[in-house]
């Protein structure tokens, strides 16, 4: 099921018309602390989002603040321990595939994508560098999300798993104690260039649907939380409890509605 699923979705990219293609490149900050480069291609069908496994360095961060394009990470996926996470789409396909880490093991999984409904219907217009863009927002997984799209770009795609909106997303975040941020840096449409994905890596890796992965996560960071806090001295009348908080812009899946 996941080798034809990529098979075709590769296939797909590979035998589209460059017209069709587009290069984004965002900046993806998950944290003050952290800033990572995250590439997206689309072909009209599929898109492919290509994060770096390490953040960027501080003088790459500086040029880029100072109106220069820092240079280009290398994406080969498939390099040992370190390697980029990768998310598949395709169009009005309820399903997409991204590659996932738990403590250095890789894992292909797939994940049973909710639909977003975007509400459009604002009247808030901002300029972001040379972009007018539009809001929309739209509940995802415990979250609200906000997102600010050019129809300059009239490609129906963004960082990460999210698009389907009139254009391209130029920035999104999610309204959260702890948001996660993505902002467009570079864009190439078309694009005529190479998509750096190993499909026999990926293919390769051990396959968990994304219920079963988070569950593996959780019990492993329960764990150590639960070893953390054995430690901390017991005061009287203080009370210490773990509460679960995602860091990811997932704050509560489907399953756990049920």
């Amino acid at each position: 099921m996941y080798k034809y699923y990529i098979f075709f979705l590769l296939l797909s990219l590979s035998g589209t018309s460059f017209a069709q293609r587009l290069h984004a490149i965002y900046e993806y900050m998950p944290s003050p602390m952290a800033t990572f480069k995250e590439q997206v291609y689309y072909d009209g069908t599929v898109k492919i989002a290509v994060r770096d496994s390490l953040p960027k360095r501080n003088e790459d961060i500086n040029k880029d603040i100072d109106g220069e394009v820092a240079p280009t990470f290398s994406m080969t996926v498939g390099s040992g321990k370190s390697y980029n996470k990768v998310v598949i789409q395709q169009n009005n396909v309820a399903q997409q595939l991204e590659t996932r880490s738990i403590d250095g093991i890789n894992y292909l999984v797939n994940d049973q994508f909710p639909s977003l409904v975007w509400n459009i219907n604002y009247t808030d217009v901002d300029t972001l560098g040379k972009y007018v863009c539009h809001k929309a927002t739209a509940p995802y997984r415990g979250t609200t999300l906000v997102a600010y799209y050019t129809n300059d770009i009239p490609v129906p795609v963004g960082p990460s798993k999210f698009g389907g909106l009139p254009g391209l997303i130029v920035m999104l975040y999610n309204e959260s104690a702890n948001p996660n941020y993505w902002y467009l840096k570079e864009v190439n449409y078309p694009y005529a260039g190479n998509i750096p994905i190993n499909d026999t890596y990926i293919y390769a890796l051990p396959k968990l649907t994304l219920e079963e992965f988070v569950k593996k996560n959780d019990r492993i960071t329960e764990e150590r939380m639960r070893i953390l806090y054995s430690k901390i001295p017991v005061v009287e009348g203080v009370n210490v409890e773990g509460k679960k908080v995602r860091g990811s812009v997932e704050q509560v899946y489907e399953w756990e509605h049920q």
